[in-house]
């Protein structure tokens, strides 16, 4: 025992105590200012205990030694100035040389050092100067530099000690290592690297030791490390607190019969004692591993506790387990334990949660019985029927309250209230109100922010009447309700509401702690709705108030600026954050590549290629989007000559970006709009052989549209049949090029079959632009009469010709010298009188002036012909006019035409004919 003694810390420093006392007495004054200058007080050479995981506490004497000199205690003194400074180059100077003249260096002194080093990571290449120093009280002071940094809840500052410990072979004490095991719980390579240590250093495993590694293989998970352990060290198996340390390791592990078998085999027999917390464990343990017959002894070990038998029943119903809760309340039953409202109400919570509405019922009966239940039961019960969509049932419960003098709350109007609002039945959610105001309870935050739902767009009356009961509640507005009501403003585009109830509380001192999240929101808002100068007030006030604004909201407001046109703004605004070292993390690629796609928009290349330089410069990280943004500006603006060295800067960027689908649509497309058709096609082969990326619909469709601008049918054919050899379905867009392409080489007949064949393949109907193309395929070949026989079979398809589609029959037939029949085409267009052609129902869309005008002047400008015209379009008008009001009776009365086609035939005279001629 005796040698022991003299090996502890504070042996030590109790005999270095005496010999100071006894030989040197007249110092004491000085040792006694020395001693506070650099502990801090008598509470850093006495620091009496740090508290582990269990709450006990642990007594960790700390040595005291003090200097046999006054030159000795100037030296400490200027040392622990230097230390306290980070010099720890002089420090080590003066350390060593008052080493070499005492001998010992103070423990306190040396605990200091410890904790410089960790701080300033140099222990590795100062270890030559420092081993010597630490020589003897090495273990000491690291012991007590954990200490003073657990005392200040510095973990990470014991794991940097640990660290330099290990660099400088310092000798761990026991309490060391019981100290460094409970700061490295999370970490469970460490934690095993520490029991190898101490198995090393032949460290006796006390019970505290012991148990402070248990404790962190829990955190860690790691049951192997605790069995292991449990297995080396001589400590007694049947000690309760080492046995619920083991019980939390498996449980934490999910190894339920290991748990099971610590309390079976080890606990009963030696008869410990099981607490409500290990009993707790066990029980979770004995329903996981399904074993029903210690469930009943270990229920029965908390029976008595009737508020930890509820709070085990709620942990059950939370982990969706609802046999375990029931297995707690029938076995408290079985007990005769006197249940209360409390049980009752955690069982039908469990019930809830768990969505067993019959259960819960019987419960909430068995309750009525007993008496226990009270408005908190009612609640839930009414919260299952809500869950369950039975609405009435709840209203019912409701009365059967009021009948019974058990007044409501509001939590109990707030679930029917949500459940109104759900359902979308504003008028009910506002009758549920009066209701609250007529039994005397006030609607608070919650309450309005519940109605507040309500307010969407295709609903904004009830916005006001929000805002009016908003106002007249007492309490003050929270930024929680705030933001409710930004939101709702948003959603139903009253932003000037918004506005004016700002405006309205921040006169009246509201407001003054809005968040960076919130202002984000409404920055967002603003942008949306095109007013950038609140945008800017916003922005202001924010910084005003020293709101620190997150990347999300700086993310908002460049996205605001950027969608109003207003990219400079933004990259001026990125300038400045940038410059300020306090908002300077908060730029990212994210923000960056908005501003990048507001220059694209614009179609400034050169303010591209800048600001890409400058991210480039500033080390912010592209990727994939950042450089398709570039590529698609490049494409618009017809600067692909830049887009080589985008690619390789992709490829040099660490880590690499691999161009994705979009990139190489992207680069298609700028290909084929500079007229680098050859390229696109090379692209295209160079992806089908790579094999990473399948074509889409979006390449082909460029690539066949830089064919047409080129007149190459061959290549297109070519790429329609491998569009469909692939499987990428052609769209009408795809078949407008074709017709386009076939048209244009004298292929009508080609023309017509590919969009018969395409559209019955592929299950779509050819729209209106196809069908126009195919018009103007007719009149390039020759074929008048089968472009206007087209217009007839569009209408009986019933597909609603435009103004295009007769513009360009108008200007065919002109062309092909059939000036009566562009007549009849411009009547047609028009609903006018005069022609034998088919009408589609619906207003007429026309032909616009200059085409009209070319009409009549090669109909003549004062010939019968152009005044019949004339004369025909306005009748046409007047007629269309007498049209829409009997068609808005026929409406009223339910007169319709049922059977009637779709579309009209007009003679001459403008009376119905059976049949169309041209």
């Amino acid at each position: 025992m005796i040698a022991n003694m003299e090996q502890s810390p504070a042996f030590s420093g109790m005999l270095e105590l005496f010999s100071f006392v006894w030989t040197e007495a007249y110092m004491f004054g000085i040792a006694a200012l020395v001693y506070i200058a650099f502990s801090g007080g008598l509470s850093s050479l006495c620091f009496k205990g740090v508290k582990n995981d269990s709450n006990k506490t642990k007594s960790i004497p700390v040595p005291r030694q003090e200097n046999r000199s006054s030159g000795n205690v100037g030296a400490c003194q200027a040392i622990a100035k230097l230390l306290r400074q980070g010099d720890v180059d002089d420090a080590l100077e003066q350390l060593a040389a008052l080493h070499a003249t005492n001998g010992d260096i103070p423990v306190v002194l040396a605990s200091r050092l410890l904790a410089v080093l960790a701080r300033t990571q140099r222990s590795a290449d100062l270890s030559a100067k420092i081993s010597p120093i630490l020589e003897k009280c090495g273990g000491q002071a690291l012991e007590l530099s954990v200490v003073d940094a657990l005392k200040r809840g510095d973990v990470s500052l014991c794991r940097q000690l640990r660290e330099v410990s290990d660099a400088l072979a310092i000798p761990k004490t026991p309490g060391s290592f019981e100290l460094f095991a409970k700061t490295h719980s999370p970490d469970a390579q460490r934690l095993r690297a520490l029991v190898d240590d101490m198995h090393t250093a032949n460290v006796e495993f006390k019970k505290s030791l012991v148990e402070a590694v248990l404790v962190a293989c829990a955190t860690t998970k790691d049951s192997e490390l605790a069995a292991e352990l449990v297995a080396r060290v001589e400590v007694p198996r049947a000690d309760r607190d080492l046995c619920s340390a083991l019980v939390k390791v498996y449980v934490s592990c999910e190894q339920w019969d290991m748990a099971c078998c610590i309390y079976e085999e080890v606990m009963l027999p030696a008869q410990l004692k099981v607490d409500n917390a290990l009993a707790e464990s066990l029980l979770k343990a004995a329903e996981e591993a399904g074993r029903s017959d210690l469930i009943s002894g270990l229920s029965a070990s908390l029976v008595g506790d009737a508020n930890k038998q509820a709070k085990l029943i709620r942990e059950h119903g939370k982990n969706g387990n609802l046999k375990g809760a029931m297995s707690i309340f029938n076995q408290m039953e079985q007990s005769k334990v006197p249940l209360n409202s409390l049980v009752y109400n955690s069982i039908l919570e469990a019930c809830a949660q768990c969505g067993d509405t019959r259960s819960a019922l019987a419960f909430f009966e068995q309750a009525k019985v007993a008496g226990h239940a009270d408005v908190v039961s009612y609640n839930t019960v009414m919260k299952s029927h809500l869950a369950d969509g039975k609405m009435d049932v709840a209203h019912q419960l409701l009365k059967e309250m009021t009948d019974n003098g058990m007044p409501a709350s509001l939590v109990t109007y707030h679930g029917l209230l949500k459940a109104k609002v759900q359902s979308g039945d504003s008028r009910a959610a506002w009758r549920l109100v009066d209701e609250m105001v007529n039994v005397k309870l006030a609607p608070n935050a919650v309450t309005c922010s519940i109605l507040l739902k309500t307010c969407t767009n295709n609903n904004s009356t009830d916005l006001a009447r929000v805002m009016d009961l908003i106002n007249s509640m007492d309490a003050s507005v929270d930024e929680v309700l705030f933001a409710s009501v930004a939101e709702a403003c948003i959603r139903t585009g009253r932003l000037d509401l918004l506005s004016k109830w700002a405006r309205q509380h921040k006169r009246s001192g509201g407001f003054q702690n809005l968040s960076a999240p919130t202002y984000g929101s409404m920055i967002k808002a603003y942008g949306q709705a095109r007013d950038v100068d609140q945008v800017w007030v916003l922005w202001e006030e924010m910084i005003s108030r020293q709101v620190q604004p997150t990347s999300i909201t700086l993310g908002c407001m460049v996205e605001a600026l950027v969608m109003n046109r207003c990219t400079d703004q933004a990259w001026d605004l990125v300038q400045k954050l940038w410059n300020d070292e306090s908002h300077k993390a908060l730029l990212n690629t994210v923000i960056y590549s908005t501003i990048l796609k507001g220059f694209a928009m614009s179609k400034q290349p050169d303010r591209l290629q800048s600001l890409y330089e400058e991210m480039q410069a500033r080390g912010i990280q592209c990727n994939t989007i950042t450089y398709n943004t570039m590529l698609n500006a490049f494409a618009q603006c017809g600067a692909m000559h830049r887009v080589p060295q985008l690619l390789e800067d992709m490829k040099a960027s660490t880590p690499p970006v691999e161009p994705d689908i979009i990139t190489y649509s992207t680069m298609v497309k700028g290909f084929c709009a500079a007229g680098d058709l050859d390229k696109g096609l090379q692209l295209l082969q160079a992806m089908e052989q790579d094999g990473k990326f399948a074509p889409d619909e979006v390449m082909y469709n460029s690539l066949l549209d830089g064919c047409a601008k080129q007149h190459r049918l061959d290549d297109a054919l070519k790429l329609l049949s491998n569009m469909r050899t692939s499987g990428v379905a052609p769209s009408n867009y795809t078949l407008s090029i074709m017709v386009k392409l076939l048209g244009r080489a004298r292929r009508l007949k080609q023309a017509f079959s590919t969009v018969k064949e395409l559209c019955e393949e592929y299950g779509f109907r050819a729209n209106i632009q196809v069908y126009t193309c195919l018009i103007q395929a007719c009149f390039h070949n020759r074929h008048h009469a089968k472009a206007l026989a087209l217009l007839d079979q569009i209408i009986q398809e019933r597909v609603v010709p435009d103004q295009k589609t007769y513009v360009s029959l108008v200007r065919g037939c002109l062309q092909a010298g059939v000036v009566d029949k562009a007549a009849e085409v411009v009547r047609a267009a028009h609903h006018a009188p005069g022609h034998n052609m088919l009408e589609a129902e619906g207003p007429p869309p026309g032909v616009d002036t200059r085409t009209l005008q070319e009409v009549m002047t090669k109909l003549g400008a004062n010939s019968d012909a152009a005044r019949r015209l004339t004369a025909d379009l306005k009748s046409g008008q007047n007629r269309e006019s007498d049209h829409g009001r009997s068609r808005g009776a026929s409406r009223v009365t339910g007169i319709s035409g049922g059977g009637s086609p779709p579309w009209r035939s007009r003679n001459d005279s403008g009376s119905p004919s059976s049949e169309s001629r041209h």
